[in-house]
């Protein structure tokens, strides 16, 4: 028997044997010890076969799978989340996720909430869902049958239910430790991202601000050269330790908009480097002296388009979504192209919008249905962690290249498989730590189970409680729904087999922050950058610097020349970051590693927040504000406080 298998018996056999009443922390801690990563589960070798996966990326793939996406066949789940049922109340809530953690963690928020009783008629049901979930795994059959002794057990429908808790709960806390020993990505799910656009950065402007001294080397105004550790280190010292220059792609002239220099998104070669702001080699020094710093190092991968002028589509028109033909092109969404003497109508780059097609006119739209360009993809992406040795992808757009999303788009009969487990596990198998983040808007479900490390908090509304994304519930002021996400985020800190959030209050498409949220803004800040997830903030958007334009709602554009004047700005926004900087640096320092659980305010109260809760130590504080438009009275009475929030106050309190 392995030693994993071995384990989780012993954990099994553990939670039938101690009575209910016992500590379940310390059987967690007890099940958690016994998950010993360095020999648990099949040997890690790879056998040498040729296209033959690693038995180590199996396993870890297999955890996923469990622990949170189930199984899929190509782009087809085979199961759907579970569906509690109030009896009592007649109304249903969905798991957090499919796998063992979003049911875990939904049936303990019901019965806290509720109590168990008024669920107590799904139990047969828990013992079916759970079986179908663990039966496509191999190595969960100890638990399987566990699970059915229990099931035929005599007992008490109450105390079955209680077992059948202690049970997964050893059993999650178990995987959970053996995810943290193995999967190397895991930083993702925490990383503070600090995004910037080397193009109106103004780097000497920074250093002038922040009391450095200019460089006066020689042929030093090149960003990616110029960019010295002590700049690191200011990022770092705000609380950072990830960095995405954004916009570092070579950009395409043909079609080129706007006197800014154009799209950073319309780019003409995914493999280079834009020598506006350097060689390859300066990058290369970029990236060095930014791990010298502390900090991980993200850049683009633009998976759904390139320029009308690319290196890929002059290598081959067959890669975009294109035909030949020697008349005109048609003029709604197409422009021509030439290869070998023969002319190509290429399909400007798109997305799905009001039943139809909507357009980016400087782009050309690659072809997700033609398996030699997914090896291409495939091979450039990974060729940046074996060049240059970067820790991550933020995939733009990233759900227009799934296979369903793709396929009614564009009409395209699809491989059977999607093209991003392709991608994410071949760079991993070259690096294991590359992490994977996805800009998206919807499908978050499919992207997690094809391996992305996270995804963007903007708009979730796929669930049953409608809107949770971050971004999207916060800037619309309704309590309910921020509540709501508060939830769902906790969820997603807390769970380990999935793709994590990322939240922010503004990034290169929004507008600034203070435009969005006005005197909600210190709140909507503060619970972004004290949650133990990832979080992303924006160059720029700590001082209040907004260079929108009438046509352009960025606060950094693109259309137009821009550069950050780091002397200027806002000074209340500036502060407003300071002290939202500064509080989360100390409650870092006080409170170690901490997961976060939801607090519901009573009826009528509109605020929203969450305890946090030390991993070790038992230290808790809550944080509490109100990102509505109207002041709120709020209570928490385990902190001993009542009173009244306005919009956008928040206060961090001690727990008793």
């Amino acid at each position: 028997m392995s030693f994993l298998r071995r384990a989780v018996c012993l954990a099994l056999l553990a939670a039938f044997a101690v009575p209910a009443r016992a500590g379940l922390e310390a059987e967690r801690a007890d099940a958690s010890a016994l998950f010993d990563g360095a020999v648990a589960a099949p040997s890690f070798e790879a056998d040498g076969r040729p296209g033959h996966k690693d038995a180590r990326a199996e396993f870890l793939q297999q955890m996923k799978q469990v622990l949170s996406a189930g199984s899929w066949d190509g782009p087809t789940p085979q199961m759907r989340p579970f569906m509690f049922r109030n009896a009592s109340g007649g109304w249903t809530a969905q798991a957090q996720s499919v796998g063992l953690e979003g049911f875990l963690w939904t049936k303990k928020e019901l019965e806290g909430r509720f109590g168990a009783g008024p669920f107590i008629a799904e139990l047969d049901n828990y013992f079916v869902y759970l079986d179908a979930l663990l039966k496509p795994v191999a190595w969960t059959a100890e638990l399987r049958a566990s699970l059915d002794a229990l099931k035929r057990s005599s007992l008490a429908p109450a105390e079955k239910n209680q077992r059948l808790n202690a049970i997964l709960e050893n059993y999650v806390s178990g995987l959970q430790d053996n995810m943290g020993k193995y999967d190397a990505a895991a930083w993702a799910r925490t990383a503070r991202i600090y995004e910037l656009f080397p193009r109106a950065y103004n780097l000497d402007g920074r250093r002038t601000a922040q009391g450095f001294k200019p460089p006066s080397e020689p042929g030093s105004s090149l960003f990616f050269r110029d960019f010295k550790v002590s700049d690191f280190d200011v990022i770092k010292r705000m609380g950072f330790d990830a960095v995405w220059p954004m916009g570092i792609l070579p950009i395409g002239v043909r079609g080129q908009t706007g006197t800014g220099g154009g799209s950073p998104y319309s780019i003409s070669d995914h493999a280079g480097i834009n020598p506006d702001l350097g060689t390859e080699q300066d990058f290369k020094g970029f990236v060095e002296r930014a791990h010298q710093a502390g900090l991980r190092v993200i850049v683009d991968f633009v998976v759904n388009h390139t320029s009308l002028d690319s290196r890929l589509l002059a290598e081959n028109p067959d890669y975009f979504v294109s035909f030949r033909y020697d008349g005109p092109c048609p003029k709604d969404g197409y422009f021509d192209s030439w290869k070998d003497g023969r002319k190509y109508c290429v399909h400007h780059g798109g997305f799905e919008y009001g039943g139809g097609v909507s357009s980016w006119i400087d782009t050309a739209q690659v072809n997700y249905s033609n398996r030699a360009l997914r090896d291409r993809m495939t091979a450039i992406v990974k060729s940046w962690v074996t060049r240059f040795d970067v820790d991550g992808f933020r995939v733009d757009m990233a759900y227009l290249a799934l296979n369903n999303v793709f396929s009614r788009t564009w009409q395209k009969t699809m491989p059977r498989d999607e093209f991003y487990r392709q991608l994410i596990w071949t760079v991993k198998a070259a690096k294991p730590s590359a992490a994977f983040m996805a800009e998206a808007y919807a499908y978050q479900e499919d992207l997690g189970a094809c391996g992305f490390d996270t995804i963007y908090s903007k708009n979730e509304d796929a669930r049953p409680e409608g809107q949770t994304g971050w971004y999207n519930t916060t800037e619309s002021g309704s309590a309910a729904q921020i509540q709501s996400s508060v939830n769902r985020q906790a969820y997603l800190a807390w769970q380990s087999g999935g793709a994590g959030a990322v939240m922010f209050v503004g990034n290169h498409d929004e507008p600034a922050p203070e435009k969005v949220y006005g005197k909600r803004l210190p709140a909507a800040l503060a619970l972004t950058l004290f949650y133990p997830g990832s979080v992303m903030v924006y160059s720029g958007g700590e001082i209040g610097y907004d260079a929108a334009v009438p046509a352009e709602h960025k606060p950094l554009p693109f259309s137009v020349p821009c550069e950050v004047n780091w002397s200027g700005g806002d000074p209340w926004v500036k502060k407003v970051y300071q002290d939202a900087l500064a509080a989360s640096a100390r409650l870092r320092a006080e409170l170690g590693e901490y997961e976060i659980e939801p607090l519901w305010p009573a009826a009528g109260q509109n605020w929203a927040g969450y305890v946090m809760k030390a991993k070790a130590g038992g230290l808790r504080k809550a944080v509490i504000g109100n990102i509505t438009w109207s002041a709120t009275r709020a209570e928490l009475p385990q902190a001993g406080f009542t009173g009244s929030l306005e919009p956008g106050e928040y206060r961090v309190l001690d727990l008793r």
